[in-house]
């Protein structure tokens, strides 16, 4: 049995948080000492390496799951399905749900279960569960769709990115400056038609 992406979508947020805002920010190094280059310095050789002028943040009201939703909805809605038809919700995170200027972080009820809620999707076999799983979590939610629908036990699969990582970020941390907030999402079925999928992929955890 083969698998095709059938549906593609996406939520960027709003506010644009240009390079030029970091200006202010003092950075410090991993031991906690001050960074003897300027600002400005750094940033323009972040700019240089990484080749990132700005990134989009979300406002206030808005957390990790509504953007997963919102990618989820696009996605069922490209792909053309019944989304009650749904055998997986798999969404990869890092951070769950994190409010406006909180420094709690909510991950139960999962924020799968968050869309599938949102979705407003009946289907108790629908199962929708979070992978936790750092930079690659959307890839594995993909291989493991992949194997849900190999071994016989899926026919459709949504599988989302999402986070919003402005939440969690240090101003002082140079590093801070890579991330940004967003989500993505497909639709993975099973295809007969043709030869299409995943050719191979290799999972491997550095601890």
């Amino acid at each position: 049995m083969n698998y095709k992406i059938t549906g593609t979508g996406s939520c960027i947020p709003d506010i644009t948080k240009k390079n030029t805002e970091f200006l202010n920010n003092s950075f410090f190094d991993n031991d906690g000492n001050k960074i003897q280059s300027s600002s400005p310095d750094i940033i323009e050789k972040f700019q240089s390496i990484t080749g990132i002028e700005e990134r989009k943040y979300v406002s206030g009201e808005v957390k990790s799951s509504d953007l997963a939703a919102i990618a989820a909805q696009k996605a069922i809605k490209d792909s053309n399905i019944n989304q009650e038809t749904l055998d997986y919700i798999i969404v990869a995170h890092n951070f769950g749900d994190i409010s406006c200027n909180s420094s709690q972080i909510d991950t139960l009820p999962s924020l799968s279960s968050k869309v599938k809620t949102i979705l407003k999707i009946k289907n108790p076999k629908c199962v929708a569960y979070d992978i936790i799983c750092g930079c690659p979590g959307w890839v594995e939610g993909v291989i493991q769709a992949k194997s849900f629908i190999k071994s016989g036990m899926a026919n459709k699969c949504l599988v989302i990115g999402s986070d919003t990582l402005s939440r969690v970020t240090d101003d002082n941390d140079r590093d801070s400056m890579i991330y940004a907030d967003g989500s993505g999402a497909i639709i993975l079925e099973s295809n007969d038609s043709d030869d299409s999928g995943i050719l191979s992929h290799n999972s491997a955890t550095y601890t």
